[in-house]
């Protein structure tokens, strides 16, 4: 029978603490953003103890704008990937044109080599 080791889970060492800042986190305090690391600092767990406790009714407040907000962001992303989508299938269409393109290219070319005796028909152009 098979003896599989278990892995016994490290201990905590004291050392262990929140992630160093780093020149992205200082970027991004600078710009009132917020990391792991920047509300880990001790200044920011200090304040946190110190901010007052909020009703209920303005939690709510405060979580409605949030959503709304997020709802916005979110309705913009949309509106992005709508375009991103168009371009890609236009994209898809020119790429297909030219593989076909290449195809007949490849193929005039042979038949220029072969010198056959009936010229290759040239196919009409799309979209001009």
């Amino acid at each position: 029978m098979l003896k599989h080791k278990r892995t016994q889970n490290k201990p905590l060492r004291s050392d262990d603490g929140p992630p160093a800042l780093t020149p992205v986190d200082i970027e991004i305090a600078r710009n009132q953003g917020s990391s792991v690391a920047i509300e880990a600092t001790l200044e920011n767990l200090q304040a946190a103890k110190r901010l007052p406790i909020t009703s209920i009714s303005e939690t709510i407040e405060q979580k409605t704008r949030e959503n709304g907000q997020l709802r916005q962001e979110l309705a913009y992303e949309k509106r992005k990937s709508k375009s991103s989508i168009y371009l890609l299938e236009e994209v898809k269409l020119v790429v297909a044109s030219l593989q076909q393109a290449i195809i007949t290219f490849q193929k005039l070319n042979r038949n220029m080599e072969g010198e056959n005796e009936d010229p290759p028909q040239i196919p009409a152009r799309h979209g001009k």
